[in-house]
Order: C-alpha cells, then sequence, then structure tokens
C-alpha cells in the first residue's frame, strides 16, 4: 500500500449499523450509537493494548478533525465518504467501524464538539447570586464559542442545511443555561416578561454576540462590549413596566 493510500487499522471491519432516530428535547439517553460509538473502554492491560487503544483514539480525532472541516467547506454534510478517506488518510472500512455509517459520524462529531461547550459551562460555579450566575454562564458561553469558532460554524452551517440535530452533549448544555434562566426567573427580576419570553430575548443577544464575534470579529473589539450588553438588557428588564 502507498503511503497516500487511506488507512486501514488491523481489524477494523466495514460494520454499519441502522439509522436511528436523531434525538429531541425530553428523550432519555440513546441506548443505541452515541459519540463514543466503535471506541473500546480503555484497557489497564498489556503495553501492547495500551497502544493499541491510542491508536484507535489517534484515529477517531483525525477522522472527526477531517470531517469538521468537510461540513464547514461543504456547507453542510454533502460530502463524500471517500472524500473523507482523502483527508483523513484512513480507509471507508476504518470510519464505518468506528462510527457505523455517515449518520453516525456527524453524531459523533456534533456530540463530541458540543461536549466541550457542556464541559466549560459546567466549570461555572454558583454564587448564590441568581443574575451572576446567569451573566456568568452567558459569558462562558460566548468566550468558548469566540475561542472555537468552528464549533459555531459547524452548529449553524449544518442548522442552514436543514440538518438540525441536538446530539446529547446538547442536553448538557441546555440544562445548564436553562437551570440558570429558571433561577434567575425565580429572582424577580424579569420585569414584564415570564420566564420563557426573557431567557428568548438573552439567548437572541448572547447568539447574536457569538454570530458578531465569529463572522465580523473587529465589531466587537474585547470583552467589555459584550459585559456591558448583558448588564444593559439586565438592567432593561427589571426597569420595564407593563403599559399603563
Amino acid at each position: 500500500m502507498s503511503s497516500s493510500s487511506p488507512r486501514e487499522l488491523p481489524g477494523d471491519a466495514r460494520a454499519p449499523r441502522p439509522a436511528e432516530p436523531i434525538s429531541v428535547i425530553g428523550d432519555g439517553p440513546k441506548a443505541g450509537r452515541d459519540a463514543s460509538a466503535g471506541a473500546p473502554a480503555s484497557s489497564a492491560g498489556s503495553p501492547q493494548q495500551a497502544r493499541r487503544e491510542r491508536r484507535r483514539q489517534e484515529a477517531r480525532r483525525t477522522i472527526l478533525d477531517a470531517a469538521e472541516s468537510l461540513v464547514i467547506e461543504s456547507h453542510g454534510s454533502d460530502f463524500s465518504i471517500r472524500a473523507l478517506g482523502e483527508r483523513s488518510g484512513y480507509s471507508a472500512p476504518t470510519v464505518y467501524h468506528y462510527f457505523g455509517d455517515k449518520e453516525g459520524l456527524i453524531e459523533a462529531l456534533l456530540d463530541e464538539r458540543v461536549s466541550r461547550l457542556a464541559e466549560e459551562l459546567e466549570r461555572v460555579a454558583p454564587t448564590g447570586d441568581a443574575q451572576a450566575d446567569l451573566r456568568a454562564m452567558l459569558l462562558a458561553y460566548f468566550h468558548f464559542s469566540a475561542d472555537n469558532p468552528n464549533v459555531t460554524r459547524l452548529m449553524t452551517t449544518l442548522s442552514r442545511k436543514g440538518e438540525s440535530r441536538e446530539p446529547d452533549a446538547m442536553r448538557r448544555v441546555k440544562d445548564r443555561i436553562g437551570g440558570a434562566v429558571d433561577r434567575f426567573g425565580e429572582s424577580g427580576r424579569l420585569g414584564v416578561f415570564d420566564r420563557d419570553s426573557a431567557g428568548r430575548v438573552l439567548w437572541a443577544l448572547a447568539y447574536g454576540l457569538v454570530s458578531l464575534r465569529v463572522s465580523q470579529p473587529e465589531f466587537i473589539l474585547d470583552d467589555r462590549f459584550v459585559e456591558r450588553a448583558l448588564d444593559a438588557l439586565f438592567l432593561g428588564m427589571a426597569e420595564m413596566e407593563n403599559p399603563s
């Protein structure tokens, strides 16, 4: 095999699995394919097993990185497994071994990327001040998205193509931000807004700031712009009164 041929790992075989319904809010954890599909659990056995595990994890990372770039370049998932093999250096059987099929690959890619955001939000420690906690959560979301623009581009690109998906990791993101919004709603500082409308307004601002930061970075020059925008919205919500 030439050095430019896609690689196959020893023992890999094509083993496609049937497609499963895309998860939606309220569904329980999927019993089937997930972000770690095809990746064996870490082994505490021999050095050979450890090396094999490292090689498999490296293969998954390389394939996912290549898939991410192809999604962004093709403005969706309209790329072929052959193109993925050429980009990643791994053969189609290896891709199928780890991810089952193309749908499994896209699900694993989204779940792995969104998991990074979930982990960042889970690091935000509560202070007991509902508004300060929600502010910190939204700032953490903004900073992560600014530092990892490809994650935002990935999700936005798939949504534009009508391929909206909700990976399991998105539940963790929604639980964190949604919980912070709930506590803020219970704090009595919503003004004329109810919990749902307040959440939509806050999310519209946060998502808009992220979109500007990713697409027009010169528009947002420093973090103070984002902090002041959030503070202005919080202040306006608290002071807005019902029309007489």
